[in-house]
């Protein structure tokens, strides 16, 4: 009696253990591969000055420059808030500058989701670890670049208009929620690979455990029933006697509730650009072409981060049909792998800009 209580005591703690020691493992593997590409990409290139924005206020988009390439974007993005706030200088004289604020807008948001930010990374690691349908990945992209939009609206509306707060008070706020955002990152990220890096450590266990090995029992002979989308916790290998073949089931994944958590994350952070084009339209008395410019702007957003989601996709898709097809063991294995480390990753980043945050 004693061994059958301590037999899922150990069993259980063995799994804990399995977990913990894959999750670290992965962590380990993106922290590895980040140090390596920023020490390529960054070698040399001197980060860019911070861009002078109007009224002190706003935050700054995604970082230093780390590379010639996110330089160029980065100097991009300020030649098309310039070319906005014009814009909206010279709708005070002519209606027709409407269009050229709508447009600049949201070529803005178009280079400012292309450029350095996490948004954008956390959305695609995201949708890399959890999901294969495109349009969830798409809806989530433009959910969160409308969030960011949103955000950036209340904190300009709420401070500015109602109690007349100034360009330091919105700056300190911004900071706030941007702290809160990164936190949120790094909570998303590591419910994500804890879950993942259990799913991966049940596949291995039981493929080690399972291989060539025949159930001593027909699925066709029960004397019960039960169906084969019951056995999550029954694994399967590829030979495993049910008379097909077919790859262990795969643990089911958060759902939309899951996506919405990401989304937050990603997009409570508000959009610099976009407090910037506010805080001047505010002071043109055009406050409503402001909040125009700043959701056009979230549709760029959205446009870019909506096509890396869309990558995201097509290489999971991709590197499950390399590795044997969707039935395949062996492909089942690898896109669990690739997931896990997608979901470390959710985490580093995380991590990284909360450090980076607190150091700031």
């Amino acid at each position: 009696m004693s061994d059958l209580v301590h037999a899922p005591v150990s069993q259980g703690r063995g799994r804990l253990l399995r977990t913990a020691g894959i999750a670290l493992a992965a962590v380990a593997v993106v922290v590895l591969i980040g140090a390596a590409l920023g020490a390529l990409l960054g070698h040399g290139v001197q980060p860019a000055p911070a861009p002078k924005n109007p009224f002190g206020v706003g935050l700054r988009e995604g970082g230093a420059a780390t590379n010639a390439l996110a330089a160029w974007i980065l100097d991009v993005q300020s030649a098309f808030s310039r070319a906005t706030t014009g814009a909206l200088r010279a709708l005070k004289t002519d209606p027709a500058a409407a269009w050229s604020l709508v447009g600049l807008s949201f070529a803005y948001g178009v280079f400012h989701a292309a450029g350095p930010g996490h948004g954008k990374a956390v959305i695609g690691a995201y949708v890399l670890a959890e999901e294969r349908a495109l349009k969830r990945g798409l809806a989530m992209s433009f959910a969160a670049a409308m969030l960011q939009a949103a955000v950036a609206v209340a904190i300009v509306s709420v401070l500015a208009l109602l109690f007349s707060a100034t360009a330091r008070t919105m700056t300190s706020v911004a900071g706030m929620i941007e702290t809160f955002s990164f936190a949120a990152v790094a909570a998303v990220g590591a419910v994500l690979l804890w879950r993942k890096s259990a799913g991966l450590g049940d596949l291995l266990a039981a493929s080690g455990g399972t291989a060539g090995h025949h159930h001593g029992h027909d699925h066709h002979h029960h004397g019960h029933h039960h169906d084969h989308h019951d056995h999550h916790h029954h694994a399967h290998d590829a030979a495993c006697g049910c008379g097909h073949d077919h790859a262990p089931t795969a643990p089911a994944g958060s759902g939309w509730k899951g996506a919405a958590a990401a989304v937050i994350a990603a997009g409570i952070r508000p959009c610099s650009g976009a407090i910037v084009v506010l805080v001047f339209a505010l002071s043109q008395g055009l406050y409503g072409w402001g909040v125009l410019s700043a959701f056009a702007m979230g549709l760029g957003v959205a446009i870019t981060t909506g096509s890396l989601a869309a990558l995201a996709v097509l290489a999971k898709a991709t590197a499950r049909r390399l590795a044997g097809g969707e039935e395949s063991a062996r492909a089942v294995l690898a896109v669990r792998m690739l997931e896990t480390t997608a979901a470390a990753a959710v985490l580093a980043l995380g991590l990284s800009l909360m450090v980076g945050a607190a150091g700031a």
